[in-house]
């Protein structure tokens, strides 16, 4: 299982990616196109206090983002983006508070588990058309095959080449039983996202971005092969977890 922060860029470039089989999805899209500036006004983007990107999030409360467990820097979590390389007058720039990673998150060479994060703001977001809120399930489901959804991030999209503006794709849920056969890993909290006969369409979102379906975070990037699909985290299975620690 390679993931996807050294991915190949399908059918165009062929990238070079590291043998470890649990390297965080930590920069890499392929395909896409840049987004509409501020069309996704729930986009975070998580930087260390150098400059240097690292992972995507998203808003899910006023005070409160979503990203990858496997997201670990002590980051600046900027919202409000669109360039993330300028000072736009639309961002709005926050420390972290208080981190919380999922307790029961693992990861090893064969299995990565449990992969979400919540970050607390060291104050709420402004919400306004530039920053908004995304929503999350409102119960456990599971998405049916052939589900329309999307993904954005501003990571890699080619060997040598990352976009500084936000870019974006359609994808649409692939079947767990089909996608279980890729990965025997696969678990109830996980969805797969991609088809593997459209490999141009396949956009791989930084870590940490929402799986958009719907107008709701059905998905959190998290880990693939180099070729689609890949696999999310599937938000629906941790609301609990969600709700219990915002509440805290």
């Amino acid at each position: 299982m390679k993931m996807w922060r050294l991915r190949q860029a399908l059918l165009l470039l062929l990238l070079s990616f590291s043998s470890a089989q649990t390297d965080p999805l930590r920069s890499q899209v392929v395909g896409g196109h840049e987004a509409k500036p501020h069309s996704r006004p729930y986009m975070a983007a998580l930087k260390y206090h150098n400059g240097n990107f690292d992972c995507g999030g998203f808003l899910v409360a006023p005070q409160w983002v979503m990203t990858a467990a496997h997201c670990t820097g002590t980051y600046r979590v900027i919202l409000g983006a669109h360039n993330i390389h300028r000072d736009e007058t639309s961002q709005q720039v926050f420390t972290v508070k208080d981190n919380y990673k999922h307790p029961y998150y693992y990861t090893d060479n064969e299995i990565v588990l449990n992969d979400i994060r919540l970050l607390k703001l060291n104050s709420k977001a402004t919400l306004n058309e530039n920053v908004q809120i995304l929503r999350l399930p409102k119960f456990d489901r599971n998405l049916s095959d052939g589900t329309p959804c999307s993904v954005a991030g501003w990571g890699r999209v080619y060997k040598d080449w990352a976009p500084k503006t936000l870019y974006e794709t359609n994808v649409a849920i692939y079947g767990h039983r089909q996608c279980s056969e890729l990965y025997p890993d696969l678990n109830d909290g996980k969805v797969c996202a991609g088809r593997p006969d459209e490999p141009e369409d396949a956009f791989k979102g930084d870590s940490g971005g929402p799986l958009v379906c719907d107008g709701v975070a059905e998905g959190i990037v998290s880990y693939g092969n180099p070729c689609p699909p890949g696999v999310y985290t599937r938000v629906a299975q941790y609301l609990d977890w969600i709700k219990e620690t915002m509440r805290s």
